[in-house]
């Protein structure tokens, strides 16, 4: 119970002092309940010579009894129970700040569901119920406490049959604590595989609709839906029985307290106000101990949760230092850089023994066949991942060496794959500069060549994209993009297939104003279309994740290589007509 309670601490931040305080009045508004105590044995005591006086100062102490309840209650309320929603909100942020520096990897397609349920149902259920169960232990155990050391004053009988009935109802609670520690588990792992499967059914609606296979498809999801419904009946089988035993176990506590009151008052050994006294504690000493059920049976979820949380949220960080990348320059160095996918038998070498220069300002493109690790090259330099050996350099820096956030603010990337979020488009264009006015996004759009569709648009600028920019065509997500790109100004500009959804008659316009952007700075540039990269300072050709050849476009085209062949069937499939 205490090392769940701590580890709950361990969390809480800035709001621990505040759970304390709460613990303290939980413990307060349990010692105003036992006043019940003296008030009872007031009256009964003078129950001879039952006076006006008697009576007020016995209702006296049974109003102190009642607005100490209610007043330690609220109190405990709002500086506990009312904060352990403030603690997990800034627990929730702590962990969107570590996310932020993690390695692309651990976003990897089979850790989604896992992530999401975390960070949903986990949380939200510690949010629900660790400030609960801190109540319900605390407030128990206080009871159990203050009313057994008050018959050990009057009675060690009493006492003794109290510590007992103590112990065993700790047995039960001991099992308990197992089986819902064993069915908690399996309750998560039934909703982790629901949630994965269910994103994998939504996300793969069209494909299915595409091959007519919706009907049957969610077979699946079914079976997830039913997994989770099965494994929280077994939790609830599990705990069941053990939860009537142990409200059992103080249930017959009580009536042992009732028949030894009696018994020792029969045998003249206590007077009669103790022994009504004894009475009434015996319906009030284990009240609150039964209530510590629910919180055994929680000690081991919020333990398992926990466990979970830990093990999602002790997230890899890239960052080694705190210290921020002010480079003099921006040139870019890879020296002998190599990098794999996966792990031990499984690791899929992708960058093997890189070594590249690029000059700053200089223009520099990155050619190659699918899956030659040019896009991974790219993303190691912006440090999406680090390099396993080797070293990347912006400036003559080292990026290890730096935050990510720093290194990133000196970078501006255009995605294959552009994702735009769920708000208007000008706010989607304003990512890349948050500081920025309407005028200056608007300029932006102009020279990303969007500026025309944009204002097209029912709503203009203020129109709202779908989730992923699902209402846009390609190429207009694509120019939304480096209008984002454009906007952020930045030193380096990192352009991954970035004309591959423009229209062709917006593609040269759409590159000058690429060139425009990039005068003084230093590009990187993926394509397929060879095109687009015949300006370049220099053509870098990766072939199964090495440089296969280096030059600029004339001196390429004028050797045998992968570039020229690459020319030659670009050239065949442009010259390509219906006979």
């Amino acid at each position: 119970m205490f090392k769940t309670i701590g580890r709950i601490m361990a969390i809480a931040g800035d709001q621990k002092k505040y759970i304390w305080m709460g613990i303290v009045f939980n413990f307060l508004k349990t010692l105003s309940m036992s006043l019940m105590l003296l008030a009872v044995y007031i009256v009964v005591e003078h129950l001879d010579a039952l006076t006006a006086g008697v009576i007020w100062r016995a209702l006296g102490v049974l109003i102190v009894s009642v607005a100490g309840r209610f007043l330690f209650q609220w109190l405990c309320d709002i500086s506990m129970s009312a904060k352990g929603f403030d603690m997990f909100r800034d627990y929730r942020l702590r962990i969107g700040e570590r996310l932020k520096s993690a390695p692309m990897g651990y976003f990897s397609e089979q850790r989604l569901g896992t992530i999401q349920t975390t960070l949903t149902s986990t949380v939200v259920e510690l949010e629900q119920y660790s400030m609960l169960y801190i109540t319900d232990m605390t407030g128990g155990l206080s009871m159990a406490v203050i009313i057994t050391v008050m018959l050990a004053f009057y009675s060690p009988w009493m006492a003794l049959w109290s510590l007992l009935a103590l112990l065993c109802g700790m047995l039960v609670l001991g099992r308990l604590q197992n089986a819902a520690q064993e069915h908690t588990a399996r309750v998560q792992q039934a909703q982790e595989n629901l949630v994965t499967q269910s994103l994998e059914y939504i996300r793969g609606i069209a494909v299915l609709r595409a091959f007519a296979q919706t009907e049957g498809s969610e077979g699946a999801v079914y079976e997830a839906f039913c997994r989770r419904q099965q494994a929280a009946l077994d939790q609830e089988k599990a705990s069941l029985p053990l939860l009537r035993l142990y409200s059992l176990v103080f249930k017959i506590a009580s009536c042992g307290l009732l028949f030894l009151a009696t018994m020792l008052y029969l045998q003249g050994r206590i007077s009669l106000s103790y022994c009504f006294m004894f009475l009434v504690a015996a319906f009030i000493i284990f009240s609150e101990l039964e209530t510590m059920g629910d919180g055994a049976f929680l000690s081991r979820k919020i333990a398992t949760e926990l466990d979970r949380l830990e093990t999602v949220t002790s997230i890899p960080t890239l960052d080694r230092t705190d210290k921020a990348l002010r480079p003099e320059r921006f040139d870019i160095e890879l020296r002998d850089v190599s990098f794999a996918y996966g792990g031990g038998a499984d690791a899929r070498t992708v960058i093997d023994h890189v070594s590249l220069k690029i000059p700053q300002g200089s223009t520099c493109a990155i050619v190659g066949p699918s899956g030659s690790g040019k896009t991974t090259l790219c993303s190691l330099i912006a440090r999406f991942w680090d390099v396993q050996q080797g070293s990347v350099l912006i400036g003559g820096v080292n990026v290890k060496d730096c935050t990510t956030d720093s290194l990133l603010s000196h970078i501006s990337m255009v995605f294959q794959n552009v994702y735009l979020f769920h708000d208007t488009i000008e706010n989607n264009i304003r990512f890349g500069n948050p500081g920025a006015t309407h005028d200056q996004i608007v300029e932006a759009a102009k020279r990303a060549q969007c500026h025309e569709f944009i204002s097209a648009l029912p709503q203009g600028y203020d129109t709202v994209v779908g989730e992923g920019g699902s209402t846009l065509s390609g190429g207009e997500k694509q120019r939304i993009s480096i209008a984002r790109a454009i906007l952020k100004d930045a030193p380096i500009v990192i352009l991954d297939e970035a004309t591959s959804s423009v229209d062709p008659e917006n593609e040269q316009a759409l590159l000058a104003a690429i060139r425009e952007l990039t005068q003084g700075k230093t590009l990187i540039s993926i394509a397929h279309r060879l095109t687009t990269v015949r300006g370049a300072d220099q053509i870098i050709v990766i072939d199964r994740g090495r440089i296969a050849q280096r030059g600029t476009h004339a001196e390429l085209i004028a050797r045998e290589g992968i570039y020229r062949r690459f020319w030659q069937q670009r050239s065949e499939a442009v010259g390509w007509k219906l006979a």
